[in-house]
Formats: structure tokens, C-alpha cells, sequence
């Protein structure tokens, strides 16, 4: 029986990213995965995602965001397809909320390009957005649009390319330390064995790593897709409306991302905050009428140029931590495991700075930056 130096559990962008930097690196790695290459069931599925630094979360994850900016930059660089839409990002809100001001000081700390709009500002550089007064904005030039499927699939390329191995329709079900490392036993009764593993199954993760079970709060979360109303259909596109974070005066958080930044059809549009419902293992549930009325009444006062009702509609999965953080770290129960999980909605961007943590702690190595706060002990 082959032993692997590591066996990454679970090929979402972080899981892609991880097999990656291991292959990068010339470790003998193992990927697998439960389903297949392009199955819609976990979290990193879709068209598209929001890449931005300037971010109102707070300047402590300016050192992942700095290297999972380089990740992105590295991966385009592998490829001639576009991995990357240059459509710059744009945060609105009420001035007495934090969001244009956090994303104001971490722009500052980290020395990213910025511009701070007032409201008349903001409308006359937005004109697809009705701007209210008492609003502000920041606008990031830098930010951009990732086609998400698109660089998940270019990592398991790459890594393979690299050298790796990966199982699809291969579903672990334990893990277990041993005299020379860690024996993976699959639900169709295949073992292999490798020195490390690394877990990033998502929603999944606490069926490996019950440790887990307590901080994991796996959410459905809707998201929508609206098109532009007849003739203004300019407006709408990646050279005219950037990715868009956007807080209501009721405090509910939008985001969105232009049309013509991947095949799925209009600007895409979700509540951040809203619209979650516990996940299940079994099929996803009805996305009910109310949702769509309630975002369709945000759209029509936000974004009057575009369609009142959505034009699509589908369910993604949020895997929360208590705080709205990561948990990345090892395993207390297992020797040798690794994981990363809870996303909590905001983690994709990250994947390629994830990706090259989990690589180093699998293989023994410093982490190429701190991760103590996102570390479990913390709850």
C-alpha cells in the first residue's frame, strides 16, 4: 500500500488550494473527494466570488489577504483563461455603521488604493445605485471578481500537473493515528495511509472531527441573480459596475457582482445576513416566495435599473463560527489531521493564503503567516 506524505479530505477551494501548495512543494499527496469534480453540493460552487483587501472586518486579516492576493496572481499566471475580472469593489453605507469606516482604516494600514466618496460623491460615480443621504462609500480599484469554479478546477489542474493524485466518489469516513501515521479507511472499505491529512470538508467537517461539532453552525444561505431592465444594460456590466458591498439602514448587508463575469445569467445579488436556514445532509429545501419578495423589495430601492423580480435563484451553504471567523489549526483528537472550516461566508477569497497554511502545518513547516486567531482554543 502507497503512503502518502499527505491526504487532503474534501476538494472545495480550500481543499483545491491545499493540494495545490503541497504539489508545489513536491509532497506525495492524495486529494479526495466524496462526489464529483463539478458537484454543486458544498460551498464553493458557482460562477463567482467578491476578492477585495480594504476590509471592514478589520485589518487583522490583512496578512491573508496580502497572500492570497499573491495566490490569485500566481494562479492567473498558469493559465490563459480569465481567472479574474478587474471590476474594482465598492462599499456603501450609513455613516454612524462601521462598514466604509473599517474598510477606510484597513485600506489606510495596509497602504491599499482607496477613494472615500460622500453620498453626492457616491451617486455621481454610482448611477446605478439610489445612494440616500447620510451614506458613504469607499471605492477599491484593486478588488475584483474571481470566476470561482473556474480557479477551483485551475488549482486541482495545476496540482495534478504537479504530480498529485485524486480520488473522486471516494467518501472517508475515519481517520485514525497509527505507528507510522494516519490510516484513512472510505466507506467502500479502501484504506490508504499517510503521514498527515488535512480535513476541509466544510459542512462536513464535525462527521471527521466531532471536536469540531460545537463551533460549526452550517447555514443554507440564498442567493439571486437579476437582470438589468431593458436599455440599461450598461450599466450593469464588470467595466461599469464594480462588486458591491452594501449596508441598509436596517442593517441589512448586500453584496453583488456584475453581469458578463461568468455564465450565470444577470448581477448577482445575496443577503449576507440574511435569508439562513440550518443545513441539512438530505436535499435542499424550497426556497420560498417571502425570500424572493423580501430581496426583490432591497434590489428595487437599491438598484432601480434593474428587473424587480430575480431572474434565478439557488441555495449556498455558510458554515458559521460563533464569531464570524476561521478555524484553522490541528486536530486535538487525531494526531497528524489538520482542518480548516466555518468560512463563515467571507472565506473564499482567502483560499490560496489557506491553502499554503494547511500546506506547511501538514508538512511541519512555519506558517507563511500567524493563524493563533483562528485557532479553536479561542471559544
Amino acid at each position: 500500500m502507497q503512503q502518502y506524505d499527505v491526504i487532503v479530505v474534501g476538494l472545495g477551494v480550500m481543499g483545491a488550494a491545499t493540494l495545490w501548495q503541497l504539489s508545489k512543494a513536491g509532497a506525495r499527496v492524495l486529494g479526495m473527494e466524496a462526489l464529483g469534480p463539478n458537484h454543486g453540493e458544498g460551498s464553493s460552487h458557482g460562477a463567482t466570488r467578491i476578492f477585495r483587501r480594504a476590509y471592514f472586518e478589520g485589518a487583522s486579516y490583512l496578512p491573508l489577504l496580502n497572500l492570497a492576493h499573491a495566490g490569485w496572481q500566481e494562479l492567473q499566471s498558469t493559465t490563459s483563461r480569465c481567472l479574474l475580472y478587474a471590476t474594482g469593489g465598492v462599499f456603501i453605507g450609513p455613516k454612524d455603521t462601521g462598514l466604509v469606516d473599517g474598510s477606510v482604516n484597513t485600506a489606510r494600514t495596509g497602504g491599499i488604493e482607496h477613494a472615500y466618496w460622500d453620498s453626492a460623491a457616491a451617486r455621481a460615480h454610482l448611477p446605478q445605485f439610489d445612494i440616500e443621504a447620510g451614506m458613504h462609500a469607499v471605492f477599491e480599484p484593486g478588488a475584483y471578481a474571481l470566476a470561482s469554479e473556474t480557479v477551483r478546477l485551475q488549482m486541482l489542474d495545476e496540482a495534478v500537473r504537479l504530480g498529485a493524485q485524486i480520488r473522486y466518489g471516494t467518501s472517508v469516513v475515519s481517520l485514525a493515528a497509527t505507528p507510522g501515521g494516519l490510516d484513512v479507511a472510505t466507506r467502500a472499505a479502501d484504506r490508504v495511509t499517510g503521514k498527515t491529512a488535512v480535513i476541509t470538508t466544510g459542512a462536513w467537517s464535525s462527521q471527521l472531527l466531532p471536536e469540531l461539532s460545537a463551533h460549526l453552525n452550517p447555514q443554507h444561505v440564498a442567493v439571486y441573480w437579476f437582470e438589468p431592465r431593458p436599455g440599461c444594460e450598461a450599466q450593469f456590466t464588470a467595466q461599469a459596475l464594480p462588486v458591491f458591498v452594501y449596508e441598509c439602514s436596517d442593517g441589512a448587508l448586500l453584496y453583488g457582482i456584475p453581469n458578463g463575469t461568468g455564465p450565470e445569467p444577470g448581477v448577482k445579488i445575496g443577503f449576507h445576513n440574511r435569508q439562513q436556514i440550518p443545513w441539512t445532509h438530505g436535499p435542499k429545501p424550497t426556497l420560498g416566495e417571502d425570500y424572493k419578495v423580501e430581496i426583490a423589495s432591497y434590489v428595487a430601492r437599491i438598484l432601480p435599473n434593474l428587473a424587480p423580480q430575480p431572474c434565478a435563484a439557488r441555495w449556498c451553504i455558510y458554515t458559521l463560527s460563533p464569531d464570524g471567523s476561521f478555524l484553522i489549526g490541528a486536530a486535538r483528537q487525531i494526531p497528524g489531521v489538520y482542518y480548516a472550516s466555518a468560512c463563515s461566508g467571507h472565506g473564499f477569497k482567502f483560499a490560496p493564503a489557506i491553502g499554503s497554511v494547511l500546506a506547511a502545518l501538514a508538512l511541519g513547516e512555519p506558517t507563511p503567516v500567524a493563524i493563533d486567531a483562528f485557532a479553536a482554543a479561542r471559544f
